[in-house]
């Protein structure tokens, strides 16, 4: 059996999705052991995995000095290339180990330089991004770069972070840009692909392989509310990321919206904030596993993140977006083209306008109806076992990369 190094990014949005391919891995008698943020040691520890703490990027997290820069853009420049080099470092020294392979968050770079480096095959994982075609969410914010033409600035970029830790340029063609942050050896596609929207063709190391639903298991019994949600009247989740501004006014127009309505609307919010007056009907929570409540609510109200998209549409349920940036768009996107959403204009979303979507996509039963044929499609899926099959075969001729993906195709 292999033993596999997982650079692993421990935020919820990025890690929840790779849980169960690194589980079934693990299953199949595999030794994982994971590479992360020394805070994140009890989450990966309680399931099972060995761990090792990034100390040289715990260490530049700390000492880190925003303010000792003139522009936010400086100081995050400044900050992201720090924890490149610091997890290129922690990463050189951890496979020294002698790894068979290594699975990689793309969203940390200096996690796949490092097995470049050092020769390590590896594979990562598009958790949060459904449409392959699109831009990157890096040079679509173009946070560095107000002028040159996107895929340009990226591949600059690009470039900048590989000469960080003493690569050379990034060998693969322009035309394969929005795939740079992702393993060439093999990348598994999660999500459904049946909201990939636009469709695109993939590289050749690339493999769909269906979407993972996964979450923390519950750690305490359910509130008795949980419980008699949906019973007597139509009931909607409304889930927000963070209470920001923008997050803030989403909170503001859902409430107005449903205010007086016959619904029960549960909210939930990652952090704490200040949320505005709320009506009866709505209930906030700052934490509720999604799990819990999709199967007693008749839409979803969301920013059109991945995760929320693809969990509601794994169980049947019609969604009301709102997107607000990032790969939000392109979910929102893929959702509207299935059928199963309706998508607002997040400026232009006030309470009236998100009344009469989410009165439409409760009284039409066409998004219901095309809902439940996407769930029914969405449990033919092992997306776990897909995957691990694929880094078995990689791991069996790691020499042949492509042969991993090109077998499941």
């Amino acid at each position: 059996m292999a033993r596999i190094l997982w650079v692993a990014c421990a935020e919820p949005g990025s890690l929840f999705p790779a849980v169960p391919i690194a589980l079934e891995l693990t299953r199949r008698g595999h030794e994982l052991t994971v590479l992360s943020v020394p805070g994140s040691q009890k989450r990966f520890e309680s399931l099972g995995f060995r761990f090792r703490p990034t100390r040289e990027l715990a260490r530049h997290l700390r000492a880190f000095d925003f303010g000792a820069y003139d522009s936010i853009r400086d100081a995050s420049s400044a900050s992201h290339a720090g924890s490149v080099r610091a997890l290129y470092a922690d990463a050189r020294l951890e496979l020294s180990a002698a790894y068979d392979a290594a699975m990689v968050d793309p969203l940390e770079p200096g996690g796949g330089f490092a097995c470049e480096a050092s020769g390590t095959p590896s594979f990562s994982y598009v958790h949060w991004r459904m449409a392959e075609a699109g831009v990157d969410t890096w040079f679509r914010c173009r946070v560095w770069d107000g002028a040159s033409p996107g895929a340009e600035a990226f591949v600059e970029w690009w470039n900048e972070q590989r000469t960080l830790v003493g690569l050379e340029r990034e060998p693969r063609p322009l035309e394969e840009h929005v795939w740079y942050r992702h393993c060439r050896d093999l990348t598994l596609i999660l999500g459904l692909p049946e909201l990939v929207e636009p469709k695109g063709i993939l590289p050749p190391y690339a493999v769909r392989v269906g979407p993972t639903v996964w979450e923390p298991p519950l750690e305490e019994a359910l509130p008795e509310w949980v419980e008699r949600l949906g019973r007597e009247r139509p009931a909607v989740l409304a889930s927000v990321s963070t209470v920001g501004l923008t997050d803030a006014q989403l909170v503001r127009e859902v409430s107005e919206a449903v205010d007086g309505e016959d619904l029960d609307v549960v909210l939930t919010v990652a952090v704490a904030g200040a949320p505005p007056p709320l009506p009866a009907n709505v209930r906030l929570v700052r934490f509720m596993p999604h799990g819990a409540l999709l199967s007693r609510v008749a839409a979803v109200v969301s920013h059109a993140g991945n995760g929320t998209v693809t969990r509601a549409a794994c169980a049947g349920i019609p969604l009301l977006l709102l997107p607000d940036g990032k790969d939000q768009f392109d979910a929102a996107r893929g959702a509207a083209a299935a059928g199963i959403a309706l998508v607002l204009d997040r400026e232009a979303a006030d309470a009236m306008r998100v009344r009469t979507a989410l009165r439409k996509l409760l009284d039409e039963p066409a998004f219901r109806t095309r809902a439940r044929q996407l769930a029914r499609r969405a449990a033919r899926y092992d997306a776990a076992a897909t995957a691990a099959d694929a880094v078995e075969r990689l791991l069996a001729s790691p020499g042949g990369a492509n042969d991993a993906a090109a077998s499941f195709r």
